[in-house]
């Protein structure tokens, strides 16, 4: 120690005036002229820099940052107080350490990561620190303190890292950065930079509704150079407006190629960086490349990562905001990854949210990230905004983002990022496999509803759950199917007998039932409403339903509705109203003096009966033989044949459709003593429950009708 303080008499101006310490000259040149003193009795080399110091300069001014820096200064001189300590300028320190036990190393730098709370009045900082251990054979001293900086660099960015120690992977990694710096000049003339596309899927169609566009090097040296490495070298120098818009000329020259060749065309997303609108024009220059290959704008989507617009600068909003009223939509990219993510939708005006992967991979194990993907994707719709989600591996991620109302997915699930040349064309852009970009409106629409709004997210028991049924229901043409429902609505499909989502499509498709004629005349009743809402009452499987349907939108053929449904034969809060049902109707039953029930395998049951009429099917359950005796005890011999005609079962459907009604509807008269020669009105209703059809007969008097048949028989009787 009495050499280095001998030495460092020497050097006044090696001092730093604030806090009495060496400053980063005095310390290069002590390690400089004394090679001695380092890698041998100094072996640990310390790089630290406090986070957020601008932010406490802004608050408290200058003399309350210099305060702030004397006291961290003191508390390094406390912690390491037989060490070399410098301040290396700004809010950085530098630490030269006896050789210890990596256990004791850390403890220290943590008391003074801990103690700087006690100067920081309020505001969080933090300390990083990267750390070089000397081998001893360093041939310039001074590489150790840039090794201990570039580890501690190395770790700016994490917020979940604040200690980092400089190994043979940094040194690669550093060395590669070096290796981008000095070539990509030259990766870019001999094409090394390549575009590879990643699909982005529509969650309700499953289809490929867009890709984006991803850099990659390709280099003859080291293979395939990470973006995360080349990408951030670039944004140091100020240079990577060029990648971006390299790739962006290359996504429009692809897409001029697929439109000649009449592929399945769908947008792509571009990735931009925030010195992207301070280096250039890039609004100019995109517009510029994109007319130049004769693009639309709305094939071109513009991703902004979230760092990208952390510092909320007017600037970047006015420039988002140019992009999005000249027609393309602009995603917010990574949201969620770690930087003030609401303030940003407060400030900005994003189309669609990219939320970030990491929330998906705890999905399994956490059910606090489905909660919070959850509440994001409800934020998103309350405040107009489409959700995309990235990372998406399984099919358990995938359902899950669909129920909750995701609208688009990318992920390994579908694909990783592929080259152009390595897609089978054309097979991999076929209406089949892609999105028809006529519909893009379509779904926009469709996304917008809010399939989680108003519903309780349940902390509980973390679970995501909307208690109200909702299903969207699309007409394509003549075709109707379910397209999404939740998971009430699923149990309400239960609740009427209906087994799932597969077999409610099933039954909207071959032989039209009743319901879906009665959900049709809806879906048209809410179209041409003025407020796209209609109510529907409708039997299904017995059971008493009501619905609002909701009209949300329509592109050619397709039309997509909301419907939310009601079982009122089940429901306990609607038990008062299912109880005026049944008594109406058994009022409704007493209008007619027997009512019957078919059933498609050939028998038939009496359900009600009124009057002097046997009950034909205790004596005869056979159809046949029952509308035959029928016939012959309560028909005259003129009409039988018609009679068993029209209650001919095997007919009905096809007759249905013909008359185009629900029901069918034929007169004849009585031979009942008493009765006779009065008319009376027979009536089918065909329906479809548990998985079978079933006839239901209705026999009323129509005593309103006066006819010559009556009349001859009167006269007989006289």
């Amino acid at each position: 120690m009495e050499e280095l303080n001998q030495v460092s008499n020497r050097l006044n101006d090696g001092f730093d005036e604030l806090t009495g310490l060496l400053n980063l000259k005095g310390i290069l040149r002590l390690l400089t002229e004394h090679k001695n003193i380092s890698g041998k009795t100094y072996s640990v080399i310390i790089y630290l820099n406090v986070m957020n110091f601008k932010a406490f300069n802004q608050q408290y001014g200058f003399a309350g940052g210099n305060e702030f820096l004397k006291g961290i200064a003191q508390e390094i001189q406390k912690v390491f107080d037989n060490d070399l300590i410098a301040r290396a300028g700004g809010d950085q320190f530098i630490i030269l350490a006896h050789s210890m036990e990596e256990e004791s190393l850390l403890k220290k730098i943590k008391l003074i990561q801990e103690a700087s709370h006690i100067h920081e009045k309020g505001l969080k900082m933090r300390i990083k620190a990267g750390i070089y251990l000397s081998t001893g054979d360093e041939s310039d001293p001074v590489v150790m303190v840039d090794r201990a900086k570039i580890a501690c660099d190395d770790i700016i960015r994490l917020y979940d890292k604040d200690i980092n120690f400089y190994d043979d992977n940094l040194k690669k990694r550093n060395e590669l950065r070096q290796y981008v710096i000095d070539n990509f000049e030259n990766a870019f003339k001999q094409k090394y930079f390549k575009v590879y596309y990643q699909k982005e899927v529509r969650a309700l169609t499953g289809k490929v509704c867009g890709y984006e566009a991803l850099a990659r090097w390709i280099d003859p040296k080291y293979g395939m150079i990470s973006p995360a490495i080349f990408v951030e070298v670039l944004e140091e120098v100020h240079l990577v407006h060029k990648l971006d818009m390299y790739i962006i000329e290359e996504v429009c020259r692809d897409l001029k190629k697929d439109i000649e060749y009449d592929m399945a065309v769908v947008p792509v997303s571009v990735n931009l960086s925030r010195l992207d609108f301070e280096i250039c024009d890039i609004k100019s220059e995109i517009d510029k490349c994109r007319e130049k290959y004769d693009i639309p704008n709305y094939l071109l989507n513009i991703e902004i990562t979230e760092s990208a617009i952390a510092s909320g600068e007017d600037f970047l909003g006015q420039q988002i905001k140019k992009f999005r009223d000249d027609g393309y939509q602009v995603w917010m990219d990574d949201f969620g990854a770690g930087y003030s993510s609401l303030n940003n939708l407060k400030v900005y005006d994003f189309d669609v949210l990219k939320i970030d992967m990491n929330f998906l991979r705890s999905f399994e194990n956490n059910k606090k990230s489905k909660v919070i993907l959850a509440t994001i994707v409800n934020m998103a719709k309350e405040l107009g905004m489409h959700t995309l989600a990235e990372g998406v591996e399984t099919q358990e991620q995938y359902d899950f983002l669909k129920k909750i109302g995701c609208e688009k997915m990318q992920g390994y699930l579908f694909g990783k990022p592929t080259p152009l040349e390595d897609f089978v064309k054309p097979d991999d852009f076929t209406f089949e496999k892609c999105e028809d970009i006529r519909y893009k409106k379509y779904y926009h629409e469709i996304g917008e509803l809010n399939l989680l709004g108003s519903a309780p997210l349940k902390a509980k028991d973390m679970e995501v759950r909307n208690d109200v049924p909702i299903a969207l229901m699309e007409l394509n043409g003549e075709e109707m199917k379910f397209i999404y429902a939740n998971e009430a609505y699923i149990e309400f499909l239960h609740s009427v007998s209906i087994n799932g989502f597969e077999e409610a499509n099933k039954r909207t498709t071959g032989v039209e039932l009743a319901e879906t004629r009665t959900m049709r005349k809806a879906f048209a009743k809410a179209e041409s409403n003025p407020n796209h809402i209609s109510d529907v009452d409708v039997i299904i499987n017995g059971n008493v339903v009501i619905a609002k349907v909701k009209f949300i939108v329509r592109e050619g053929d397709k039309a997509a509705f909301v419907v939310v449904p009601r079982n009122l034969s089940v429901s306990e809060n609607e038990q008062r109203l299912a109880d005026n049902i049944h008594v109406a109707m058994a009022h409704v039953l007493e209008q007619y003096f027997r009512v019957d029930l078919y059933d498609e395998d050939g028998t038939v049951d009496n359900i009600f009966l009124n009057g002097a009429q046997l009950p034909v099917a205790d004596v005869e359950r056979n159809a046949i033989k029952a509308v035959s005796m029928y016939a012959d005890l309560y028909l005259y011999p003129e009409e039988r044949q018609k009679f068993k005609d029209f209650y001919d079962m095997t007919t009905v459907r096809d007759r249905v459709d013909k008359c185009k009604r629900d029901y069918l509807v034929e007169y004849f008269h009585s031979a009942i003593p008493g009765d006779e020669g009065r008319m009376q009105m027979y009536m089918i209703l065909p329906f479809y429950y548990n998985d079978r059809w079933k006839y239901i007969s209705c026999c009323r008097y129509a005593d309103e009708i006066n006819d010559e048949f009556k009349q001859q028989i009167l006269q007989k009787k006289d």
